[in-house]
């Protein structure tokens, strides 16, 4: 999971229970920021989309040789929209989807593009921690040991895209002088990582990848 090194950004720390990411905000107060009240009302919609009775139905898919945790549809996405939300048509809701799309709440599991679409294509919510009502702000340091860590970690779904790996080699020139600093950090993460459940790790990879796509598209 990502750890952001920027003095600026949110401080978070880590959960000694099950290894849960807990938030602790460090300045300024989420409240005075713009977008706030906008971050709530999506906010709120999640946490009733994300309702074990009467939320969008979530489920693990098998496949061949393989599971796929924690998704839904993008049709049941949006059917739950036009009957629980007060929108009046399928356009509506499609786009009332791009929109919490576009900031992280929910994402595609094989696209970095942040849209959704009325079909089969699966989709993943986001964990609160990732949430930008947190005042995110990663520095270009955090991308970096995003990405090296992606390369350590021996997997097709983790494999850079091409836009990544010119990024990684931009910011390999960038940060030359403590690039091992960086390699560290990744290097440490991914032990973190390689400990964790695979469906766990398989859903939290997702998660910090649809992080970055919000904040690195």
């Amino acid at each position: 999971m990502v750890t952001m090194s920027s003095e600026k950004a949110v401080r978070r720390k880590q959960d000694t229970n099950g290894g849960q990411q807990t938030t602790a905000p460090h300045t300024p107060n989420s409240d005075d920021t713009p977008n706030h009240l906008v971050y709530k009302k999506m906010e709120q919609i999640v946490e009733k989309m994300q309702d074990e009775n009467s939320g969008v139905p979530v489920r693990t898919v098998k496949s061949f040789m393989s599971k796929i945790p924690s998704v839904f549809t993008g049709s049941d996405l949006i059917l739950w929209m036009i009957k629980n939300l007060d929108v009046e048509d399928q356009g509506e809701a499609l786009h009332l989807g791009h929109l919490m799309s576009a900031h992280g709440y929910f994402f595609p599991i094989d696209d970095h593009m942040l849209t959704v679409k009325n079909d089969n294509t699966f989709y993943r919510f986001q964990t609160p921690y990732f949430w930008p009502s947190n005042c995110w702000e990663p520095e270009n340091t955090d991308y970096a040991v995003y990405l090296c860590k992606r390369t350590m970690q021996n997997k097709t779904r983790l494999e850079l895209a091409d836009y990544e790996a010119e990024s990684l080699a931009r910011l390999q020139k960038m940060f030359s002088r403590k690039w091992e600093f960086i390699f560290m950090q990744a290097e440490a993460q991914s032990k973190v990582d390689k400990k964790r459940d695979k469906l766990e790790r398989k859903v939290l990879d997702s998660q910090e990848r649809a992080f970055w796509d919000v904040h690195r598209p």
